[in-house]
């Protein structure tokens, strides 16, 4: 009998860890940049490693103290716009209009914590100072954007 309910619960577990990861696809994922150290040649010398440089994206807006920078940007459809907090606060980018977040089709702030945040125009949560956030744009559109956590800092995506 424990090895059926063993066997259920682990079958359950994969089921839903396979459910996250396939409707995962619209969310960008920012990872650390790598840091390299010199390591010695035969000599004991250390030997300068080149690093390999970030995949650098055209389309970032930077949150700073005084609101978003390049608040308007022109994308095509299916490319990922960044959002780098430079602040000192948390920000919380999200499809105007506030307080709902429902501009951008398929996103509302109720659905935040729930898979369907996955293809959401919507942080859903604060992005701490020094962390990124972005999102992949699937419709052509003139979409607003503002800081959930301060609503006078407003931007605009568009997309063609």
């Amino acid at each position: 009998m424990k090895k059926i309910l063993l066997t259920i619960i682990v079958l359950a577990v994969v089921l839903v860890g396979w459910i996250l990861s396939r409707n995962r696809r619209d969310i960008v994922l920012n990872t650390p940049t790598p840091v390299a150290s010199p390591t010695p040649d035969s000599t004991g010398s250390p030997q300068a490693i080149p690093l390999v440089s970030p995949v650098v994206s055209k389309n970032v807006v930077t949150y700073t103290d005084s609101g978003y920078t390049s608040n308007t940007i022109t994308i095509k459809k299916g490319e990922t716009v960044t959002w780098k907090n430079e602040s000192s606060i948390k920000m919380w980018t999200a499809s105007a209009v506030h307080p709902v977040h429902t501009a951008y089709p398929g996103t509302n702030i109720a659905a935040c914590g729930t898979q369907t945040l996955l293809s959401m125009f919507d942080a859903c949560s604060g992005v701490a100072p020094g962390q990124s956030w972005s999102f992949k744009f699937n419709f052509v559109g003139t979409w607003k954007y503002h800081n959930h956590l301060n609503p006078s800092n407003l931007g605009t995506i568009i997309v063609e």
